[in-house]
């Protein structure tokens, strides 16, 4: 069956309906999109975190935002703040403290690709915390560490880079880093349709208020759809946007669903929103999570309240016991009446459909496939599909070769995010609990069999094989902070190369040092990002 699209239809609103229209609406203007949302369904809407871009080879939030020419004007109707780094707290063993992965590419010595000048610095000095690694590698780390604004009157943005010049004369750039945004996804949908779709697209696009009722099947796929107002729309692309539910993949078709539940181990999880008492200081440029007894707990700061919620595993706990573990880390974290909170509990799909493309009918979204909120792939998870949607498209007409990329492509995408998840557990030490002693002695992947994923295959390499991590991406951040390096003391003395690093390695340190000290004093008088978000973005 090969076919040419002109006529989509999406079912489903929320963020991933609405990204999705709204991309098709600005790369095809000629096609004709009806968005279909029915309006008794309530979204998942917690989706607060995003990544951003090129740090990895995955192409982040930015990139969407530039492609389909959004500014940042969006903000202030999102709910939006700047977001630099995740930080893992407690990942590695109980108690053992807080790092980061910060976004963008590590500032190595002297600009070269060397990534092992920090573990030289380890083994000089064992008890160096792990948390220095992303203090000495990333610029950025002297705004998070000081709790400062990555804007000031010194700033020039740029498609989500950032550079502090210091010396216009010697051409020097002191400060580099790559940002994304913490926003609330369920008013990110209600701009995208008010102010993006009906505002800039009316011409060629419809939104219809109703309920899909029956989903009649021919040999092309999805013969029309049957609404509950009695109208029966017709189509050449039907995009499944329905959530969990996955009305057409999932339900219509009875696309098999692969779970990821051998590497995931979560399920479930509460969330609920938390107003502040002191944003100057709970307004961060950064999403915070702490693993606690059975399961982590995330913190977003959003500009009006702050996001959190337990995500957990329902073999291990019940979920009115996962609630008052929950409750028990917020009042530790010195939330304040935290009985009085609304707490939502959420059912998670973990894994991803066989086939995202099934004749006339494709999946965006959570309809599509989910991680888990770890590392904030969800949103990524969508805008990736959507650009491999539209690249897709482009060719003008579709066959069953393209619909193969299609899946493949976002299979690729999904896949490598998931092995970085899944690393976050496999790397960790913690064996407080039955959960996390489970985690602790699960088969592993085999790691040189490429099918169990991008991750578990490379990282062996790097490490057990090469000696050194790639500086793209996250996980040489996560590694270090669970103590999994690929130098060490052992390894330079098996390869007999201690006594050559041994004369450089003070030098190596020292200008690690004298580096961090000079961008936390480049940043001192920087605003928070309380004060600049306020002055310049959601200003009254």
């Amino acid at each position: 069956m090969e076919s040419v699209i002109n006529n989509i239809i999406i079912v489903g609103g929320g963020t991933a309906g609405w990204m999705t229209a709204a991309t098709l609406l600005s790369q095809f203007p000629n096609k004709k999109i009806t968005l279909i949302e029915a309006p008794n369904i309530s979204n998942i809407g917690v989706g607060e975190s995003t990544v951003a871009g090129g740090q990895s080879g995955f192409n982040g939030i930015i990139n969407w935002l530039n492609m389909v020419n959004i500014k940042e004007d969006f903000m202030r109707h999102t709910d939006a703040i700047h977001k630099l780094s995740i930080a893992f707290e407690d990942f590695y063993y109980k108690d053992s403290g807080r790092f980061h992965y910060p976004f963008g590419v590590p500032y190595t010595l002297n600009h070269t690709s060397k990534m092992n000048d920090w573990y030289f610095k380890k083994i000089r000095y064992p008890k160096t915390p792990v948390s220095d690694y992303a203090d000495c590698l990333y610029p950025a780390m002297a705004l998070v560490n000081q709790n400062k604004s990555l804007f000031s009157e010194h700033f020039s943005a740029e498609h989500g880079r950032l550079e502090l010049e210091k010396d216009s004369e010697k051409n020097q750039v002191q400060l580099l880093s790559q940002y994304s945004y913490q926003l609330d996804a369920t008013k990110l949908g209600i701009w995208l349709r008010d102010y993006y779709c009906k505002a800039r697209y009316a011409k060629n696009f419809t939104h219809i208020l109703a309920e899909v009722k029956d989903i009649p099947l021919n040999e092309d796929g999805i013969k029309h759809l049957v609404l509950d107002n009695g109208q029966k729309l017709t189509a050449d692309l039907f995009i499944d946007c329905t959530g969990f539910r996955s009305l057409l993949l999932g339900q219509t078709f009875k696309v098999p669903f692969n779970s990821l539940e051998k590497l995931i181990p979560n399920n479930t999880a509460w969330a609920t929103k938390i107003p502040y008492t002191n944003p100057e200081k709970q307004i961060v440029n950064y999403t915070n999570c702490t693993a606690i007894e059975n399961g982590w707990v995330w913190e977003i700061p959003l500009w009006s309240r702050m996001g959190s919620g337990y995500v957990f595993s329902d073999k291990f706990i019940s979920t009115e016991d996962a609630l008052k573990e929950f409750k028990r880390c917020l009042i530790k974290k010195g939330y304040e009446n935290v009985e009085d909170l609304e707490y939502r509990l959420i059912p998670m799909r973990c894994g991803a459909h066989s086939q995202l493309w099934i004749k006339n009918t494709c999946a965006i979204g959570l309809s599509a496939g989910f991680i888990e909120p770890l590392q904030s792939n969800g949103l990524h998870s969508t805008h990736e599909f959507i650009f491999n949607l539209v690249r897709t498209l482009a060719r003008g007409r579709i066959n069953q070769w393209d619909r193969h990329c299609f899946t493949a492509n976002c299979h690729y995408d999904f896949n490598r995010f998931a092995a970085l998840v899944a690393l976050t557990y496999t790397l960790s030490h913690r064996d407080d609990t039955e959960y996390w002693r489970e985690i602790q002695n699960r088969d592993c992947p085999n790691v040189l069999e490429p099918q169990v994923g991008w991750g578990y295959p490379t990282v062996f390499y790097q490490k057990m094989i090469q000696g050194e991590f790639d500086k793209m991406g996250a996980f040489h951040c996560m590694a270090a902070g669970m103590n999994w390096n690929p130098m060490d003391i052992h390894r330079l003395k098996y390869l007999d190369k201690f006594n050559d690093y041994n004369d450089k390695h003070d030098s190596c340190i020292a200008l690690l040092n004298s580096r961090k000290k000079k961008w936390n004093e480049d940043v001192k008088d920087f605003m928070s990002p309380y004060q600049y978000l306020k002055k310049y973005i959601h200003r009254d």
